[in-house]
């Protein structure tokens, strides 16, 4: 009989240590602790810190297109109701599950271009957004990719300087912020801006 696979248990270790000492500070040895598993189990799942953090990455990386692209699927509102409420939907998984949204945020220049091709990015999600909203005419005419890292600057942005800012500086809960880069998101992109 197969043992059961402890992946989410490691993978929950890794992302508790790499929010409490860092990622560079992290060592395979602090993630199997954590996990309760030898570091040879560790090895089992993969090879090296490096892998676990990719794996890491990408679950949670999944998990946000998901969200993202529930929203993005919401046919029945419109583009700019949608925009809005991708950055409503960054925010809130911002909130509940900060330790995986900022691995996620931080680490993207390390772990991103090692995803699979056919990976469900979020920049594309949002593309294809764009894309329907510069058919139907609300979106203003211009590069895709360009409009829709704009939006997505203006969703990632705001969490990253508030991040290193002084505590309290911006508050990323208050409905009143939300509302604010929620609008400042359709405006960067919205036809006749």
């Amino acid at each position: 009989m197969a043992r059961p696979s402890r992946e989410p248990e490691i993978l929950e270790a890794a992302l508790a240590c790499f929010a409490e000492r860092g990622y560079d500070a992290t060592r395979v040895r602090h993630i199997a602790e954590r996990a309760g598993v030898s570091e040879a189990a560790l090895y089992r799942h993969h090879p090296s810190k490096e892998a676990v953090a990719l794996a890491l990455f990408a679950t949670h990386m999944r998990g946000y297109a998901t969200l993202l692209d529930a929203v993005a699927q919401q046919t029945q509102n419109s583009i700019e109701e949608r925009v809005k409420h991708l950055v409503h939907a960054t925010l809130e998984h911002r909130r509940t599950e900060p330790a995986a949204h900022t691995f996620v945020l931080s680490h993207q220049a390390r772990f991103l271009s090692a995803l699979p091709a056919d990976f469900p990015y979020p920049i594309r999600i949002v593309d294809r957004l764009v894309q329907h909203g510069q058919e139907d005419g609300t979106v203003k005419p211009g590069p895709v990719r360009v409009l829709s890292a704009l939006v997505v600057g203006c969703m990632n942005h705001p969490a990253i300087v508030a991040q290193h800012a002084a505590r309290g500086t911006i508050d990323l809960d208050d409905p009143g912020t939300v509302a604010l880069i929620a609008d400042g998101a359709w405006a960067a992109i919205a036809a006749g801006s």
